[in-house]
């Protein structure tokens, strides 16, 4: 099996895997694409030429494979921004709800006098 189709199988492994990425095991999800992704990182140098035609349209596949886990990767990363922003955003609230004055602690208001 040439590197080529070894790298097109990691390649479906890695798009099997993204397209049914769940919330609930997301956290091994993440850690199995970046096994495959470590795979098919030590598999890509080894694509060398000259190509023969069979080579040629796997190649012509690998790409069109790899442009599909792009956009599917790409998607699991918005989701994992928006969880983080949730979770900061829920942060804030409640210490903003746990100490509501904590914005007039400030100096801004302050007065000083100066007689005795």
């Amino acid at each position: 099996m040439s590197a080529v189709e070894k790298c097109i199988q990691v390649t479906e492994s890695l798009l099997e895997l993204a397209r049914i990425s769940h919330k609930n095991d997301r956290d091994e999800t993440i850690g199995k694409i970046d096994d495959l992704l470590n795979q098919r990182e030590t598999l890509l140098p080894l694509i060398k030429g000259p190509f023969s035609t069979e080579e040629k349209s796997a190649g012509k596949r690998l790409i069109q494979l790899n442009e599909e886990l792009n956009s599917h990767l790409g998607k699991i990363r918005m989701h994992i921004q928006r969880d983080i922003n949730e979770l900061e955003h829920k942060k804030t609230t409640a210490e903003r709800y746990s100490n509501p004055y904590a914005a007039a602690e400030q100096l801004d208001g302050m007065f000083y006098d100066k007689r005795k």
